[in-house]
Formats: structure tokens, sequence, C-alpha cells
């Protein structure tokens, strides 16, 4: 990371895809619902784990870049996946409960998180991630992660997400340090490498699918990694 490591004051995570893993959870949760809704979803239960990421995704940045609200963005990815724009809010939501509830039962930190965290103790550790606080905070709370952090910033907080940068300068704000003294390690080249870049943080990469590729950050393959990568000078007064 170079000679100004030592002037770090804040480690900033992403969660989903970089402490907790999403992708596992959200595949079999999407299986869920289309077992619920057997003969009403128009993809195969085969197609529709990605078919259910691509829609959610989609909808999700229109959430991140503030058109819509979190439940509307809900409401949408239910309709768009059942091809049913006729549904009610109330019979979406019913819909997006099955997903939900079997998604929150199933997601688990990985493996490496706990460890890297418990490395880096005494640092001061926080959270910018796109999503509603408390389900994001739960999802911490779940795996036992939470106790790590004391700064947290969702983007159900401004409004806005990442890759606007106005999330990580509030971050930044919240933790009383300048962007050129904090870090963020996040899993998304856009959202949290290059957008954490422009807004004046230094990045990490967590490329845990290996794309590797030609990315203006430090990558790492796993949070086992940082503590060394950060020559566990981080924060260090």
């Amino acid at each position: 990371m170079g000679a100004g490591v030592h002037r770090t004051r804040m480690i900033f995570f992403d969660i989903d895809g970089t402490l907790i893993d999403h992708a596992s959870a959200s595949a079999a949760a999407s299986l869920a619902l289309h077992d619920e809704f057997s003969g009403q979803i128009p993809f195969s239960r085969d197609e529709f784990p990605v078919a259910w990421e691509e829609i959610m995704d989609r909808h999700f940045e229109r959430f991140c870049r503030g058109e819509i609200s979190i439940w509307d963005q809900r409401r949408a990815r239910i309709r768009e996946s059942f091809a049913a724009p006729e549904l009610t809010d109330a019979e979406a939501d019913t819909r997006y409960q099955v997903f939900i509830r079997e998604y929150e039962r199933l997601t688990r930190a990985y493996d490496d998180a706990g460890l890297c965290l418990e490395q880096l103790d005494g640092k001061r550790l926080g959270i910018i991630s796109n999503g509603a606080r408390e389900q994001q905070l739960g999802k911490l709370r779940r795996a036992r992660l939470l106790h790590h952090f004391d700064v947290a910033v969702f983007s159900e907080d401004l409004g806005v997400g990442k890759p606007d940068r106005r999330i990580f300068l509030e971050a930044c704000r919240q933790a009383g340090q300048e962007p050129s003294r904090c870090i963020h390690v996040g899993d998304n080249v856009v959202a949290d490498v290059q957008a954490s870049q422009l807004s004046g943080l230094r990045p990490v990469w967590v490329d845990r699918l290996g794309k590797k590729g030609e990315v203006p950050a430090q990558r790492i393959a796993s949070l086992a990694e940082l503590p060394r990568v950060l020559d566990l000078e981080f924060c260090r007064a």
C-alpha cells in the first residue's frame, strides 16, 4: 500500500460479497420462491437464480441512484420476475417475504471474515453498504461480526448508494476522518473500488471470483490476506 499506510485512520468494509456470502443465499432463496409459486414464474427452476439476480441488480441500481424507494425496488423485482405488472403492492410484498425469509435464514459470513476482523482488533472499522439498514445490520449481527464496527452508513440512510460519492463522504464525515485517511474494502469493481477511489479513499479489491484484470487497486483473493497487505500498520496513531 506504500508509504501512506501509516496515515490511515479508518477501514471501511462493504458487506455483501465481501463479509457476507450474498450470492449463495440469494440463489437458494430464489429457488424457494420459485418452488412456492410453481407455475407462476416464467423461468425454469434451473434458470431462475440467474434471472432473479439480474432483475434484482437492475432495480437495486435504480434505488441506489435515488430513483425509487427500497420497497418500490423490491416490488419491481417481484413484478418483473413473475411477469405480472398488475400485482398490487400488498401482493408483491407477500411474495417478496417468501424470498427474504429464506434469504435471511441462509446468509452466512465468509469463513475468512471473522478471523480477519479479529486480527484488526484495535483498529477503527466501519461499514459502507447499499441496502436497508436493519436488514444489513441483521446479517452482521447473526454472523457475530457487528461488534467490530463503530460507524455504519447505508444507502437507505441517504437515499443514494454506491457508487455515488456522497455515501463515501458521509461515512468519512461520521468517522471524523478525511477520505485520504480512509480505506474501503469491497468486491465490486465499480461500486466499491472505482467509486471509493474517486471519492478520495484508498480501495482494496476483494477478488473472490478470480477476475483479476486491470483494476487500479490493491487486489486480494481473500480477507485472510488483508492484515498482511496492510502490514499490521493500519490505523496506527
